[in-house]
């Protein structure tokens, strides 16, 4: 399904003279890669820039973030988050609890010339332009980086290439900072993005998570544990409670009442609780079996 969510792409707001590194005949970055290769170019940008996975999601994106919520590097660790760094676009500004993930600048993008070159004419999946990714992704930088302390915060982290300067920062990302929502990729139209909410939804969609969260049994059925608790600890003092009341009179008809239909409902709860975690460890092991048998057994 197709949204019209870019209405006017912007040009790109970059100087010939606030190019920060220059271009060679390989990719900046990876010199594994041929500029003459267009193919592989074109598979390179769209692992580093894509973000086709949340296009899609797109209608459902205002459940998982606000506008504008990008918070500057050195905030993150104010309200206790640690960077994390990944390389996958879909995940850049995505955070759950104490984490966010943040993908580093590619070298590529601080080059004028691969922008005219190569960038301008590079399409996604869907056959939209990489140039409007790469605005959007260089506009959350203009708003991650803000002080000197965010600049030498991400040069500690890895964001930045090595030999960008704080002053030379500045003059290359001026332009990004006032492109509008419209004039870029839609994931762009958004800031950081709660991953627990995005799980969510993506499951109502797909019938899976957009990325899992935990990779082992122990720590999925940990969480259930303060649940189980609170669940089982309140029915238990309302059981003290009504046998209290029942003690001190036993012919009145309300604790009676109480009784014959909150005893039952207890019993089935526990009954229930009792079985659904064995029963959903089954469902994980049945699953994993199948996928072993039918996704991970062909050779490459």
């Amino acid at each position: 399904m197709r949204f019209r969510t870019v209405e006017d792409p912007a040009q790109v707001p970059l100087a010939e003279v606030d190019g920060l590194i220059s271009l060679r005949d390989t990719m900046p970055g990876r010199p594994s890669i041929s500029l003459d290769d267009q193919v592989a170019v074109g598979d390179f940008l769209r692992a580093e820039l894509s973000t086709t996975r949340l296009k899609r999601m797109y209608p459902l994106l205002f459940l998982t973030s606000n506008r504008e919520n990008i918070s500057q590097l050195h905030h993150q660790a104010v309200m206790g988050r640690d960077i994390c760094t990944t390389e996958r676009p879909d995940l850049h500004l995505l955070w759950h609890y104490s984490r966010i993930f943040i993908k580093p600048v590619p070298q590529c993008l601080l080059s004028y010339s691969f922008w005219e070159k190569h960038l301008s004419r590079a399409k996604d999946e869907d056959g939209d332009e990489l140039s409007l990714e790469a605005m959007g992704f260089l506009r959350t930088y203009s708003r991650l980086i803000v002080h000197e302390s965010d600049f030498h915060l991400a040069e500690r982290l890895g964001l930045l290439p090595r030999g960008v300067t704080w002053e030379g920062w500045n003059h290359f990302i001026r332009g990004f900072r006032p492109l509008r929502d419209r004039n870029l990729a839609p994931r762009y139209h958004y800031g950081e993005i709660r991953l627990t909410r995005l799980n969510i939804w993506h499951t109502v969609l797909y019938g899976t998570s957009y990325q899992k969260i935990y990779h082992n049994y122990a720590t999925i059925f940990g969480g259930f544990g303060p649940l189980y608790l609170f669940v089982f600890g309140a029915s238990t003092v309302l059981l003290t409670a009504l046998q209290t009341g029942l003690d001190a009179h036993p012919d009145g008809s309300m604790y009676q009442n109480l009784a014959s239909r909150f005893v039952p409902f207890t019993l089935v709860l526990t009954m229930i609780g009792l079985g659904f975690l064995p029963l959903l460890f089954m469902f994980y092991q049945f699953r994993e079996l199948l996928r072993f048998i039918f996704c991970h057994r062909e050779l490459s």
